[in-house]
Order: structure tokens, then C-alpha cells, then sequence
């Protein structure tokens, strides 16, 4: 059953990434900027792009359908800003698109259940941050942290890169998580999905890998653990 969900959300990110806008669309075409402060967690539901900029002037901005702007709910609650877009009726798909712009100064938490593609603009540069991933699509992120934490069950392809003192990863989805352009000092690598994961690890490794696929790690760490099992490789550096 939980194939063939995401098998269905697969194929609706395709139709919702593919699909030109069409002249109706356009003739409808909604956009609209709010100030917001003081967000540092964000949680990510329903079917749209989000991108994510670091500065010091936050703000949202929405450009896109004007029925999917208006089904878009915006809340915040403390620290914590929720983008959740309901579906409509009929279904999400009717060469329609959206959009959203978000400017914030901190991410401290990153939670993505949606169908879409999510990408950071420039670098962000923080303390720390977790990454909870179970969406549909793709995430594309750079980061200079001193630790990174993901969490990822998610179908679709993870890119990251950037700097991090410590990189916590595990992985129970189909796709492949591209992290040989994050420079980690130490890496904890637990991943038992389906694909290729690779990460660049300059001093310590630790790998519980049971999935199906191929671990490649780059930088030439001392590996610590050594638990591989299961369907597939680990090509080491």
C-alpha cells in the first residue's frame, strides 16, 4: 500500500513539475508578500515549490494561482512557521503552480511532508540544524553548520553541500542523497533505503548500512563502525 502512495505522489510531482501554465492560469495568477520575524522551524505540507533565502529581512511571498494561494494556510505559532496547502476540490492537478519565496535569518528545524521542490538560494550559515524528510520530490540545500541532523524517508533526491563539524544522517527512503559536497569532519551514517547515498568525511565514520544500493565516502576518515549489510556496496573514497 505504501508503494503504491508513493508511486501516486511520484507521479503527481511529475504532473505538477511538468505541466505549463496554462493562459487561464496566467489570467489568474495571485502574488502577495507578508512580513514575518522570528521564525527558526518550518513545516512543509502539500504540493509546491519552496525557496529559502538566509537575511535578515524576513518575509514570505507567494506567487501562483490565485486558488492555490487562496488554499494555502499560513501560520505561525512562536518559532515555528507551518505552510500547509490543502487540496482543492477536483484535486491538486489543473495546470496550476505555486510558489514560495521565504526569507528568514535562522533554521533551526526543517520539516518536509509536502510534494515539491525545496532549495536554498545561497548558503545558510548556522549553529545547528535538523532535517526531518518523508515528502515527494526534491531538496537542495547548502549549509555551514557545526551539526547537521537529517531524518529522511522520503522518496526523491536530497542534494547537499556546504561545511559541518558533525553530520547525522539516516536513511530509510528511495532516492539518492548526494552530500559529497558537504565537508564533514565526522559522520553518522545509518541508512537502510533504497539508492545511492554519498558523503565526504574528513576524520571519523560510523556506518550501519543494511539497504539496497551504494555508500561512497570520500575524504579518507577513520572508520570507527563498520556494520554493512544487506543488498548492495560501499565504495570507500
Amino acid at each position: 500500500m505504501k508503494t503504491q502512495l508513493l508511486s501516486i505522489a511520484a507521479l503527481a510531482l511529475a504532473v505538477f513539475s511538468c505541466s505549463p501554465r496554462s493562459q487561464e492560469d496566467s489570467d489568474n495568477r495571485f502574488e502577495e508578500t507578508r512580513d514575518i520575524s522570528g521564525v527558526s522551524r518550518l513545516k512543509i505540507s502539500g504540493v509546491f515549490n519552496v525557496n529559502l533565502i538566509q537575511s535578515d529581512q524576513e518575509s514570505i511571498s507567494i506567487d501562483g494561482s490565485q486558488e492555490l494561494s487562496e488554499n494555502l494556510k499560513i501560520t505561525q505559532e512562536g518559532d515555528l512557521l507551518t505552510l500547509d496547502l490543502e487540496e482543492l476540490k477536483g484535486g491538486f492537478f489543473k495546470d496550476q503552480k505555486l510558489e514560495v519565496n521565504l526569507s528568514i535569518s535562522d533554521l533551526r528545524s526543517f520539516e518536509f511532508e509536502g510534494v515539491g521542490n525545496i532549495k536554498t538560494q545561497s548558503a545558510f550559515n548556522l549553529e545547528e540544524i535538523t532535517i526531518n524528510g518523508e515528502g515527494v520530490g526534491n531538496i537542495s540545500m547548502e549549509i555551514n553548520a557545526k551539526k547537521i541532523d537529517a531524518d529522511l524517508n522520503m522518496l526523491g533526491n536530497m542534494n547537499l553541500k556546504g561545511k559541518a563539524d558533525l553530520f547525522n544522517l539516516k536513511n530509510e527512503g528511495i532516492g539518492n542523497i548526494d552530500a559529497s559536497e558537504l565537508i564533514v569532519q565526522d559522520v553518522n551514517l545509518q541508512s537502510s533505503g533504497i539508492g545511492r547515498v554519498a558523503v565526504h568525511c574528513e576524520n571519523e565514520i560510523s556506518l550501519d548500512v543494511s539497504g539496497i544500493g551504494e555508500i561512497k565516502y570520500t575524504g579518507n576518515p577513520t572508520v570507527i563502525r563498520d556494520n554493512v549489510s544487506g543488498i548492495g556496496r560501499v565504495n570507500r573514497n
